[in-house]
Order: structure tokens, then C-alpha cells, then sequence
């Protein structure tokens, strides 16, 4: 399903894992019952949260790794030391001369 990015064949799927008694899945079909709309566009859509996802768990890193240890001012400048970091290390797709 994730490969092709469709999700037609989800609700058989979720429906599947939640009749096996013995499957490990029941729980996470569980889940996905009750915001069903929107892991079927998460699975068609090509848009992904994935630079985003990135972004925070560096800030929480960074906020776990200060806390109660400095203000506010210094926590704001290591996120922005880190964000500075993180974009020399980009990707990109387009040839270097």
C-alpha cells in the first residue's frame, strides 16, 4: 500500500488485523480506525512531514539536553546554531559543477 501510495485496500487490511486475536497488529489497527480519513491521505498524498519531524526532534533534544541548566536566550541560539548545521548538510538533487 505505501509503495504504490494507495490506500484501497486499507480498510480490508485494518479489518484483517483486527480479527486475528493473535496478531501483534490489533492494537495499531485500532488506532488507525479512529482518524481512518486521515492516514488514507497520508498514504495517497506524495507530500511528507518528514523535514518538519526532523526540526522537532532536534528542538526537543536540545531542550531535554538544557533543562533547568540555562534561559531561554541560550536554548533560542542552539536551536538556531543547530538549524544552521543542519541546512550546510542538505541534500541536494542538483549536479555540483
Amino acid at each position: 500500500m505505501m509503495a504504490i501510495r494507495s490506500a484501497r485496500r486499507l480498510p480490508q487490511w485494518i479489518a484483517d488485523a483486527r480479527a486475528d486475536e493473535s496478531h501483534g497488529l490489533r492494537a495499531f489497527a485500532d488506532g488507525l480506525m479512529t482518524d481512518l480519513d486521515a492516514v488514507a491521505l497520508g498514504l495517497s498524498t506524495e507530500w511528507s512531514s518528514g523535514c518538519v519531524e526532523g526540526r522537532v526532534t532536534d528542538i526537543k533534544l536540545l531542550k531535554r539536553q538544557m533543562a533547568g541548566r540555562a534561559a531561554h536566550p541560550l536554548l533560542r541560539k542552539r536551536v538556531l546554531l543547530v538549524a544552521a548545521d543542519r541546512r550546510q548538510h542538505r541534500v541536494t538533487t542538483t549536479p555540483i559543477p
